[in-house]
């Protein structure tokens, strides 16, 4: 039989199972397809510390009248480390953040004042010692990869009943997928024991689909397995209907029309006080979000989006 006639020929057996696995992988987004046809494609490198720093980024939005969690102090290196100090000892509830911190690295939650320094809503007692000796490291660049970082201190989110009730020891947060001012994949990020009160998937948190059109969650993942309930909370992951969710699409969208970038990962909490608010935004947002909303990237995005 000739080439010609054997291409023509019908795709049976084998071939038949090729297709339809190939049909599955190409709307998946890999790592590598990811740089190339989102993060290359739409983030020019000399814009990415307006994503990586969070103090010049959250500048950046409020000058642009995106709501952010209010700022405390800034520390912008050793020397400023005891004035620093000296703030927080009259203050309580507030979170220490590295500016260039990424995957909750170096974040420290303050709860109440103690007569020795702090503690945290778990109960951990901080010292002043202590809190000194992480921001002197902070700005070492600890918790940043760099030779030297700043250090950022903002009040505490009170999360929305909502949020509370999925986990009351961590502070739940939005992740929504932008490409070029079109939201494409959203998801809660529930934070559990095994996370340390982190809402960071990698750490252990929980990962809640969002239907964006709805606001309403559909699907939960935790450890790689589907569950209907937090399995320490025991609070409903699934079938629940998002408080504020219109505006935070809309303050997601804001924030992605705030910085050149096309293709982001915006990151919200709903503050009970203040409503949704900006906690940072990605350049290169990680892909288990497919994962979670049992979606891929390449279904999700609108057609002819890409070019």
């Amino acid at each position: 039989m000739s080439r010609t006639a054997q291409s023509k020929a019908p795709r049976t057996g084998w071939w038949r199972r090729v297709e339809r696995a190939r049909a599955r992988i190409t709307p998946v987004f890999g790592m590598n397809r990811r740089n190339v046809q989102l993060v290359y494609a739409h983030n020019e490198r000399r814009h990415y510390p307006l994503a990586d720093d969070k103090i010049l980024c959250k500048a950046l939005l409020q000058r642009n009248g995106v709501p952010v969690a209010p700022t405390i102090a800034i520390c912008r290196g050793l020397f400023e480390v005891d004035a620093l100090l000296a703030e927080l000892q009259r203050r309580e509830n507030f979170v220490v953040k590295p500016a260039s911190g990424s995957g909750g690295d170096g974040i420290v939650v303050v709860g109440e004042r103690t007569a020795d320094g702090w503690r945290t809503p778990r109960g951990r007692p901080i010292g002043r010692l202590e809190m000194r000796q992480h921001i002197a490291n902070t700005t070492f660049g600890a918790f940043s990869k760099e030779l030297e970082d700043r250090v950022l201190v903002e009040e505490r989110i009170v999360p929305h009943a909502l949020y509370d009730a999925f986990w009351p020891d961590g502070v739940c947060d939005l992740r929504i997928i932008v490409l070029r001012g079109q939201p494409v994949l959203s998801m809660v990020r529930v934070p559990t024991r095994r996370s340390g009160g982190r809402a960071n998937l990698h750490q252990g948190g929980i990962g809640v689909a969002i239907d964006i059109r709805r606001g309403m969650t559909y699907r939960a993942l935790s450890a790689g397995a589907l569950v209907e309930r937090h399995p320490e909370s025991g609070e409903a992951l699934v079938g629940r209907a998002l408080p504020d969710w219109e505006r935070c699409l809309e303050v997601a969208l804001a924030a992605a029309a705030s910085v050149p970038l096309g293709f982001l990962g915006v990151d919200i909490c709903v503050d009970a006080r203040w409503g949704p608010v900006i906690l940072e935004i990605n350049a290169r947002p990680g892909l288990e979000i497919q994962n979670v909303c049992g979606q891929t990237l390449g279904d999700a995005l609108p057609e002819g989006i890409l070019g």
